[in-house]
């Protein structure tokens, strides 16, 4: 019985994938161990509105517009115009479903 080479690295790739699988995780915990940038720093969580704010227009309606807008800016480009054309034409056919999971994540915009 005659073992090729393939055999041989898929064995040995195996056999690798193995040892690191089956074998523990380490971490450091020395003093220089964590992430500091945030040390004594106090956050506030920001209120439904701020967040409405900053978040913009977030419907599918608007998503459809900036679609067709990105559709037109890339006219020279017919491929990706017309990905752009279908997915916008598909966000339409579906808005009130992408509107109502919007919805339930808490950042529709109306």
């Amino acid at each position: 019985m005659k073992i090729n080479d393939l055999t041989v690295s898929a064995f040995a790739a195996a056999l690798l994938a193995a040892a690191l699988v089956s074998s523990p995780a380490t971490a450091n915990t020395g003093p220089d161990a964590g992430f500091a940038a945030l040390q004594n720093v106090e956050a506030q969580s920001l209120t439904a509105a701020e967040m409405q704010a900053i978040a913009g227009e977030l419907n599918a309606v608007e998503i459809a517009a900036t679609l067709t807008a990105l559709a037109t800016k890339y006219a020279a480009f017919p491929r990706l115009s017309a990905y752009f054309t279908a997915l916008a034409a598909y966000t339409l056919l579906n808005a009130d479903a992408i509107n109502a999971k919007l919805v339930r994540l808490g950042v529709y915009t109306p």
